[in-house]
């Protein structure tokens, strides 16, 4: 499976090269949701660069981000009153089996509240997009081509989430026709995921490492997606899932067996306009690959 994916090219790069809109106003909206749901994920290099930009956009992106923080300080440090509260009460009991493990518990939650408050503090600037953090995919959306944001994992647009054990967050290209999740958007709602290279976990000596691979000759690369639409009561959350395939010979000597649909750049309206379209056309389509050789490494 894709792990995740890394985007270091700022996406004004990406708005000339392919001639997109900017979507400001889903940007805002994002970083605005997250203040009143802080579940939601955001990059914090993607903060930082969207944060930084001198603009009034760039200000009111920092203030949300501002405020944000300033929640989870709240609530991080409540519930580090609280645990410590927790602790005090268990160090007055009699010292017992069930008692020392509790009180080991509590103070490795604190240790843990504690190092997350730090880190809060001084957020980092990883690109690195996770399964459930959110990134600018670009989508025909109302007549316009954006790059807006959108979560790496299907959300149903019934808000109800697949449950964590199904990997909704990239779509089988053998099963597109087939699979409950993919049928309904596959034909109907296309997009383009724009990353520098991707991650996977793979077996070395029996025992798992992470690997980074990236396209030779290419600055960056860009994956067939599906995405999907929740309106939830805070505004609309756009999420998305990229289509893999057979990986090419290096990829699975490596040792993975799958590699993100790296699709021709000139056929990318194609994609993107699938309305009018057979779904045997559009999956010809995915046999059209840039064809890189995929370096890899081992992720820093």
């Amino acid at each position: 499976m894709c792990y995740s994916a890394l985007l270091e090219a700022t996406y004004k790069e990406y708005c000339q090269q392919f001639g997109l809109i900017f979507d400001r106003d889903g940007f805002h909206d994002l970083f605005s949701m997250r203040v009143e749901a802080p579940h939601l994920k955001i990059p914090d290099g993607l903060t930082q660069q969207l944060a930084n930009e001198d603009s009034a956009f760039g200000r009111s992106i920092g203030k949300l981000h501002a405020k944000f923080v300033e929640g989870e300080h709240q609530r991080i440090e409540a519930e580090i009153a609280a645990i410590g509260q927790a602790i005090e009460q268990l160090e007055a009991k009699k010292p017992g089996k069930t008692r020392d493990k509790d009180l080991g518990a509590k103070r490795r939650k604190q240790e843990k509240l504690l190092a997350s408050l730090a880190q809060s503090a001084a957020p980092g600037t990883s690109y690195r997009v996770y399964p459930n953090y959110f990134a600018g995919v670009i989508a025909d959306i109302g007549g316009q081509r954006l790059l807006t944001p959108m979560r790496y994992r299907i959300l149903p647009r019934t808000g109800v989430e697949v449950p964590m054990q199904y990997n909704v967050f990239n779509a089988r290209r053998d099963s597109l026709q087939s699979a409950r999740t993919w049928k309904p958007l596959f034909g109907t709602q296309h997009a383009i995921f724009p990353f520098t290279r991707f991650y996977e976990w793979v077996s070395r000596d029996g025992k798992p490492i992470e690997i980074s691979f990236s396209p030779d000759g290419y600055s960056g690369m860009w994956a067939a997606a599906l995405y999907e639409e929740y309106r939830s009561e805070l505004g609309m959350i756009r999420s998305f899932a990229m289509v893999t395939d057979e990986p090419p010979a290096e990829v699975a000597a490596a040792g993975h067996d799958r590699c993100p649909v790296f699709l021709e750049s000139r056929l990318l309206e194609n994609w993107l306009l699938p309305a009018g379209q057979s779904l045997e056309a559009l999956d010809r389509l995915l046999d059209h690959k840039e064809q890189p050789y995929y370096s890899y490494a081992l992720a820093a």
